[in-house]
Order: C-alpha cells, then structure tokens, then sequence
C-alpha cells in the first residue's frame, strides 16, 4: 500500500508541473521564444537580424500587457467602447489568453453582445477550467441570455472551486429563483453570499438580490432596510458596477412606488454611460415616472 502511494505522488506532482508549466505558457507564450532568441544571440553573437527579432519580441509583449491592463480600466470606468478596442488588440495578439478572452467577455456583456460575451467566456473556462471567477463570469452571461440551469451549473462548478465566493452564490440564487425554487431557499443561499462578501460590489448587487426577495414575500419594510444598504454602498462602487446596480435599484423603487429614489437612481445611470448597456431602459424608464 505504502509503495502504491509512493509511485502516486510523483506522478501527481509531474502532472502538477505540466499544469502549471501550460498555464504560465498560455499567460507569457513569448517568454520561450525570447530565452530561445537570447540563447541564439550569445551563440552566434551580435547578428542585427537576431537583435531586431528579440526587439519585436519585446515590443509585441509590451503592447500586449498595455492594450490588456488598459482595457481592464477603462471597462471599470464604464468606457466600454474604449476598453473592447484595446481588448481586440490584445486578443489579436494573443488569441489563447484565458485572461484576455474573459475580459473580453465581460466587455461584450456590458455592450449587450450576449452571444459573443458567452463564447468568449466558455473559450477561457476551456482554457482555464479551475478558474472560479471565468465559471463567474459565463453564470452571468447565462442568466443574462435566460438560461438558468446553465448559469446555476456554471455558478456551482465556481464554488466547487471557491467554496466562499459570494458572486458565485449571488448568481446561483438568481438561477435558482428563475427556475422555481422557493422563496425562502433562494434567501437562505443570498444571506449566504452576503456572509462572506469582502467587496461593496458584491454587497450591494447580494442586497439588491435580497431585496427582491424579500419584497416578494411581502416583507417590505425589511426589503427597504435591505436596498437602503445596497444605496448607501454605491459611492465605493467601480463605475461598471454602478450602472448595473442602479438600474436594479431604480426598478426595485419604482415597485415601492419610490418615484423620486428611483428617478435619481436612473439619472445616475445616464451619467455614468450615456450610450451603454443599461442607458436606453434607464432613460425610457425615468421619462415615464
């Protein structure tokens, strides 16, 4: 038994390696070919062609890493148009990044590309499976195209994986609400989510989930309370996240009959991204108060 064990382990670590190994190629794919050209370059010497090889080398890396951490700031701001612009060029660039690919994603999503957002997703789970926030990221695009039980099964492959993941459980509940079940389950799963939420985006969208719920089962003054939280938490919100959480709020007020609240809720939305995803509902939806 023992020596069985022991001829395991080494097997598992060797597979550990090559995941690893695969996964810093697909982050970095250039960093072989640059130990290769520099390899080369100290062989042969000083040759201009290997010299000007190992420059674009670096040149198209650089580019790569600028394009992508641009686009990853100006989608926090809500410039999406910016950000799916400098997405593209890192994508070209590098057409198996997991990272790139789920960014891109998350971009598409917010220009209401629903499809594309949902390819691009499944392409960086199938490149990085044991990455919770990419299963994160597809459960929202599937619950945004109104396919719940594949948005609950990629929300529960995310929390096989990060067991205290309170988007994970945020977009489970909603999942599990489209589907039927019962109002008190669908709680019990959202005060999870709030138990173990670190950041004020996931406590404000758990509160607006949370909220719903409770409005729903006729416990409007604890509904109240509830979204008042989530209100009080949008000021520390990245911009992204506050165009989606306002629109929530405003029609969760606009249910209580909280006309001004919710006016102002989606006034904030056109301010932030005057041509986004949510604006033309946002608009149609404060013209008619």
């Amino acid at each position: 038994m023992t020596r069985k064990q022991n001829s395991v382990a080494p097997a598992r670590h060797r597979r550990n390696l090559a995941q690893h190994t695969l996964r810093m190629l697909l982050l970095v794919p250039e960093a072989p070919l640059i130990l290769v050209l520099l390899a080369t370059y100290a062989i042969l010497g000083a040759w201009p062609w290997l010299g000007l090889c190992i420059a674009l080398v670096i040149i198209g890396f650089l580019t790569r890493m600028l394009a992508l951490l641009g686009a990853f700031i100006a989608y926090t701001t809500a410039h999406y148009r910016e950000a799916e612009t400098l997405g593209r060029i890192a994508l070209a660039l590098h057409p198996w990044s997991a990272d790139t690919l789920a960014l891109c994603g998350t971009i598409a999503l917010a220009r209401r590309q629903a499809d594309q957002a949902e390819l691009l997703l499944r392409r960086a789970t199938q490149l990085q499976p044991e990455r919770a926030d990419f299963q994160i990221a597809l459960s929202s695009a599937l619950l945004t195209q109104g396919h719940p039980a594949a948005a609950a099964e990629a929300a529960r492959t995310a929390l096989r994986i990060a067991p205290n993941t309170p988007l994970a459980q945020l977009y489970l509940a909603e999942a599990e609400r489209a589907s039927g079940m019962p109002v008190t389950e669908v709680e019990e799963r959202l005060r999870a989510g709030l138990a173990v939420a670190t950041t004020p985006e996931a406590e404000a969208a758990l509160r607006c989930a949370l909220g719903t719920v409770l409005f729903e089962a006729e416990r409007n003054a604890e509904a109240m309370l509830t979204i008042r939280g989530a209100e009080a938490l949008l000021p520390r919100c990245t911009p992204s996240s506050q165009l989606e959480l306002r629109v929530r709020l405003g029609e969760l007020l606009i249910a209580q009959g909280q006309i001004e609240r919710a006016r102002e809720q989606f006034q904030g939305v056109a301010a932030l991204d005057p041509s986004g995803r949510y604006t033309g509902a946002a608009w149609r939806a404060s013209h008619l108060l």
